[in-house]
């Protein structure tokens, strides 16, 4: 037998054996808007274990609890059909018909690319949004900490709607302090004309 022979049985006798693990070898798929289910996790990516949803779960659990708003939140390998993150995220929320107290967070695991949609006449404004994506949700992201992020993105949601006094207590506080302070000035005033009477009196 020939050199090249010899040679030529070698190189398919190594591409025969390689040819399977690269058709076994995951590849990331590209998602479509997705049906959210009875659930509040999707996790196309396989990227969460079964308490890892738990975990999720009961964060979305304690936000519709004591808040009355409810997160979904979705992994998928890449956003496709549209392809950015927040017409992705928008279009999901529409064909699953959320409302306006129906928040979505959509994160791509083999990118950098996520969105927190919300509706512009639910409870937290278009600000306190973008403020839980940049310093709650996307560090978690960046470090693909998909559990943290999540549970991130729920406990930023109640912080938003109930972590402090909304502009009518503080109004209400005014009103109070200025009450108090005109009571308290008309008692010294009394006081002193009180004074100045037994002081002028024979």
């Amino acid at each position: 037998m020939s050199v090249r022979r010899v040679l030529t049985a070698f190189l398919l006798a190594v591409g025969a054996a390689v040819a399977p693990l690269a058709l076994a070898a995951p590849a990331a798929e590209a998602a479509e808007p997705v049906a959210l289910g009875p659930g509040h996790v999707v996790d196309q990516a396989g990227v969460l274990s079964k308490a890892d949803i738990d975990t999720i779960e009961a964060a979305t659990a304690t936000l519709k609890k004591n808040h009355q708003i409810t997160l979904y939140v979705v992994f998928v390998d890449h956003f496709t059909d549209p392809a950015d993150a927040e017409d992705w995220a928008n279009e999901t929320a529409a064909r699953n018909d959320l409302g306006p107290t129906d928040y979505l967070l959509a994160a791509e695991t083999d990118g950098s690319a996520y969105y927190l949609s919300g509706d512009d006449s639910g409870p937290v404004s278009d600000q306190q949004l973008t403020t839980i994506e940049q310093d709650q949700v996307g560090p978690a992201l960046h470090a693909q900490d998909w559990t943290k992020a999540a549970v991130a993105a729920a406990n930023g949601l109640g912080d938003a709607v109930g972590g402090g006094p909304g502009p009518w207590f503080v109004w209400l506080l005014v009103v109070v302090l200025v009450a108090i302070a005109a009571v308290v000035f008309l008692l010294i005033r009394r006081q002193r004309n009180s004074r100045s009477r037994r002081a002028t009196t024979p």
